[in-house]
């Protein structure tokens, strides 16, 4: 397996995080904090070189022939049916779910992801942009780092994350479709606005943000409070996320 230098995969010119007691980086950790706390949204264009997206995304694109395969119905908050709630209920309201998803298992460990996701400055950057005072990578095996991978026809319904927060980096766009879109304001630690999350579910899209999926964008997103959603892949080319 063929990968990178750190230098050589991410943009340390505009994001210097490999000097962390630089008053640039700490400059740009005090910016990416505050656009974070205000919105639970934190994007960081060009955030790799073009060098390393493509390497990255054939990485993804062989280990995507041995993908799992999702075809799923949930509702928005990942959560079983619950009867005892009236039939039309947002919280009984199906959405869909179609895609493919590689797991860290599956990835090569001297590859250009499992290289960008080892690098300790990276792991530090992101907690403390998050607030955390100590901050960890995933244990888990499989779940650790994920890809998800989407082609003609897939989509990922309306919903909110079971995780406080998700980090990715943009691979490969789609030919078509393929948006990530999101709604702030309708789910917070002690209220949800089922009004709100009912009107998105019925087709009203006023209030809808676009994250356009840009190769080399990286991605801090708060998904356990605002409902977001990936739309109808069109065409051939692969989406890498």
């Amino acid at each position: 397996m063929t990968s990178l230098s750190i230098d050589r995969m991410v943009n340390l010119d505009a994001y210097p995080i490999a000097a962390p007691d630089s008053p640039a980086c700490q400059s740009l950790v005090t910016e990416m904090r505050g656009r974070y706390a205000e919105n639970s949204v934190c994007l960081l264009p060009n955030f790799l070189t073009k060098e390393a997206v493509a390497l990255m995304a054939e990485e993804a694109a062989q280990a995507a022939m041995d993908s799992f395969r999702c075809d799923d119905t949930h509702n928005s908050y990942l959560e079983k049916d619950d009867p005892s709630l009236p039939e039309d209920h947002p919280r009984r309201r199906l959405e869909t779910t179609r895609l493919n998803v590689v797991g860290c298992d599956q990835l090569a460990s001297d590859g250009a992801l499992q290289t960008l996701y080892q690098w300790d400055p990276l792991r530090d950057f992101i907690g403390q942009v998050l607030g955390y005072d100590s901050f960890h990578r995933f244990a888990d095996p499989i779940g650790a780092m994920a890809i998800n991978v989407m082609n003609e026809g897939d989509t990922h319904g309306w919903h909110y994350d079971e995780a406080m927060f998700t980090v990715s980096v943009m691979l490969q766009a789609p030919e078509e479709g393929g948006q990530f879109e999101f709604v702030r304001g309708l789910r917070s630690d002690t209220h949800d606005d089922y009004a709100g999350l009912g009107a998105v579910l019925d087709g009203d899209y006023a209030q809808t943000t676009n994250i356009p999926i840009t190769p080399g964008a990286l991605l801090l997103f708060g998904g356990r409070k605002l409902l977001h959603r990936v739309t109808n892949v069109v065409g051939a080319r692969t989406r890498y996320i």
